[in-house]
């Protein structure tokens, strides 16, 4: 008898306990990071290590996954109403604009407005990020992701090549064809490229359109101005010129068997003048410069007329489904990332900080160049952000088809030109996974 009152005492004691045991467990802030990057996969845990130093009542468990897995995983949780607290996804078609239309994702708006986030990003950053997915659903103004770093395209180079050339940076497009043509005689690759995902192809292209237009012009297709038309001369002549360095062998051997992660590796062997890269690439940089040794400059790509451009937006947005369990620790986890020393972690490991922050931190040469061209430089247009679903698979398939001789310079602004008038019912459905 003593022995069931002492069970029927304790009997409470220990479901509270189960209870609790339970409530530790739920109480797990679960975080999908999409990064194609081995180095970036170790150290993106440390975002969440920092995070529980400072909120010890939250267990953080950052699963990272390729873009192709994310992009499929999370369609697939977000269907089933058991999706992640916060996703670091891409912006473009088969993630972000996506998940808006379908109504998936929380409205961060006020979020955004009470925290200051707009203060603590580079200028127009987070409106310029949201601003695309007012075409798709989202009410004008309003914040549905926030970038922690920014895409910035630059040209690597090797300074002991350089030199060997007797030549210098180049300042205008010119004089970088001029560099071309010297590395090619020199029996040295001129032009580095790894494309078997597109994507640095796609970077290429609208590069030199902004090398060629001014990007202030660039910026209408952006809104789908229905005056904007892809027919000018020079959405030909950067089709040209890409078509022209691909036939004299100018580009990387094999470039479309080799991915972006390939292409740099094969740039650090030390026979390669330029490499065009996305600051999206620079902790693989950073990995392989010391690694290798080799010595290395950043510039911003050279204008037709002088000066340079730089094409730039944030890079991954941060997201938080409706359906996330934790909103509030979710917030709260967003809010250390855009904190100077979270910006300080982000640039030791080669990332651009979307957030303004002193260079605090960046202590290789090229990171402080990259830094110093982004200051510099016109800010040129992603082309292939504009809110059409299928613009940017259609701009890397076609560019991947020019650089290997299947089709006509001329073709390429004629397929951009068929999806942009039709808002996308027309041109390339294959499949992408939105690196950039």
């Amino acid at each position: 008898m003593r022995l069931f009152s002492l069970l029927c005492l304790l009997l409470p004691v220990l479901l509270l306990a189960g209870c609790g045991t339970n409530a530790g467990a739920s109480n797990e802030l679960r975080i999908w990071y999409a990064t194609d990057d081995p180095a970036e996969r170790v150290w993106a845990q440390t975002l969440a290590q920092r995070f529980e130093a400072t909120h010890p009542q939250v267990h953080v468990a950052l699963t990272a996954y390729s873009f192709e897995d994310l992009n499929t995983k999370l369609q697939l949780s977000l269907d089933a109403g058991n999706p992640p607290d916060l996703a670091y996804v891409t912006p473009r078609g088969p993630g972000i604009p996506l998940y808006v239309q379908q109504h998936r994702l929380r409205d961060l708006t006020d979020v955004a407005r009470r925290y200051g986030w707009a203060s603590r990003l580079r200028p127009g950053v987070l409106a310029q990020y949201n601003a695309p997915f007012d075409k798709l659903g989202l009410s004008p103004h309003h914040v549905v992701a926030v970038p922690d770093a920014l895409a910035a395209v630059g040209v690597l180079y090797n300074r002991r090549l350089l030199q060997r050339l007797h030549r210098g940076v180049p300042r205008t497009l010119t004089a970088f064809e001029r560099d071309v043509a010297a590395a090619r005689r020199m029996s040295v690759t001129p032009i580095g490229i790894g494309n078997a995902d597109g994507w640095v192809g796609d970077d290429w292209y609208l590069t030199l359109v902004n090398a060629l237009i001014p990007p202030a012009a660039l910026q209408a297709e952006q809104r789908l101005d229905p005056r904007f038309t892809f027919r000018h001369p020079p959405f030909v002549e950067a089709a040209r010129l890409l078509r022209t360095w691909s036939r004299a062998g100018d580009l990387t051997p094999n470039f479309g068997s080799l991915d972006a992660q390939e292409g740099i590796d094969v740039f650090f062997r030390g026979h390669t003048l330029f490499q065009l890269i996305s600051s999206s690439e620079n902790p693989q940089i950073l990995q392989d410069e010391r690694a290798t040794g080799l010595p290395i400059g950043v510039f911003a790509f050279p204008r037709a007329h002088g000066g340079s451009v730089m094409p730039v937006s944030g890079y991954l947005g941060w997201v938080m489904p409706r359906a996330a369990a934790h909103p509030r620790e979710a917030m709260a986890f967003l809010n250390s990332l855009l904190s100077p020393p979270t910006a300080r972690f982000l640039a030791r490991h080669g990332d651009v900080p979307a957030i303004q922050t002193s260079s605090n931190g960046v202590t290789a040469t090229w990171e402080r160049q990259y830094l110093d061209a982004l200051q510099r430089s016109v800010p040129g247009v992603y082309l292939d952000a504009a809110p059409i679903s299928n613009i940017n698979a259609t701009m890397e398939a076609n560019v991947e088809l020019l650089l290997e001789g299947y089709e006509r310079p001329s073709f390429l602004p004629f397929s951009l030109e068929k999806v942009y008038t039709s808002r996308g019912k027309s041109g390339s459905a294959a499949r992408i996974d939105g690196e950039f």
